[in-house]
């Protein structure tokens, strides 16, 4: 992953399933910033002997560092991790003008390869949950004012999206209005809705299960052994005012749906105080 502007890198991150040689890498990086792409001297002074992070911030990483000064300043980082086998390479940049120390600091403190608790952090674009670490990502798409993410784990789905610009979205319809019409004509899952409040916010709770061609004989079935049949699919949308969007999370599952609830409650919606 690569952030830029329009003057230079601002954030570089590379992320691997398996151990890496650090020390052979870091050489491959000091290197490049100090004679670059076209073997020619850039002006760079780089330092492997500096103090990036602390290793009891990242605890069980194998960790080596180094930072650069010159036209522009930065600092890097490179780890081995032992719980969960993954290297991490990342850096931040800055210009010459700016003290951008304690910023890198910050953004590669927050960096990490693996979940904490059995839950991952996912997302695109500012819209960011958790979901169980089994989760792996389908597909995901981004629109002008959409944008969603599609997880599976075995046979369970789970999907989460939002709207911008929600005038444009709702019009003058409910919540619930709004998901009763978007999913009138769905042919994968049958479903009843009911307005909520989520998040403290105007939402919708929407229950049901996926169609099979043998769904109404198992319904009749479940019936005479008097239990209801496993509830399947399930969805949750609301529309914060604060932030101006509307968002959904849906999942298609076996019969306990937890992976829903956590994601619905991890989901940041708006900045709170």
């Amino acid at each position: 992953m690569r952030v830029d502007y329009e003057r230079m890198p601002r954030l570089q991150v590379k992320w691997s399933r398996k151990h890496t040689d650090l020390e052979r890498k870091r050489e491959e990086y000091v290197k490049r910033l100090t004679v670059g792409k076209r073997r020619r001297p850039t002006g760079l002074e780089v330092s492997t002997d500096v103090k990036v992070l602390s290793k009891r911030s990242k605890p069980k990483k194998d960790l080596l560092t180094f930072a650069w000064r010159g036209p522009h300043s930065g600092m890097g980082l490179l780890w081995n991790c032992e719980t969960c086998g993954r290297s991490v390479i990342a850096q931040v940049g800055w210009p010459i003008e700016e003290e951008g120390r304690e910023v890198a600091q910050e953004v590669l403190e927050s960096l990490d390869d693996h979940g904490i608790g059995g839950w991952d952090t996912w997302g695109v674009d500012g819209l960011v949950f958790l979901a169980p670490s089994e989760f792996e990502l389908s597909g995901w798409k981004r629109m002008t004012r959409y944008v969603d993410l599609k997880l599976v784990r075995n046979q369970e789905k789970l999907m989460v999206a939002r709207w911008g610009m929600v005038p444009l979205v709702l019009g003058d319809r409910s919540v619930r209005a709004w998901f009763e019409e978007e999913n009138r004509r769905r042919r994968d899952v049958s479903w009843q809705a009911a307005e909520a409040t989520i998040r403290g916010h105007e939402g919708v709770i929407a229950r049901g299960e996926r169609k099979r061609l043998a769904g109404s004989l198992r319904r009749r079935v479940a019936r005479a052994l008097r239990r209801s049949p496993a509830v399947e699919f399930e969805a949750r949308a609301w529309h914060c005012q604060e932030s101006n969007r509307l968002y959904l999370v849906e999942s298609l599952h076996g019969g306990k749906g937890e992976a829903l609830e956590g994601t619905v409650a991890s989901v940041l919606c708006h900045e709170e105080s």
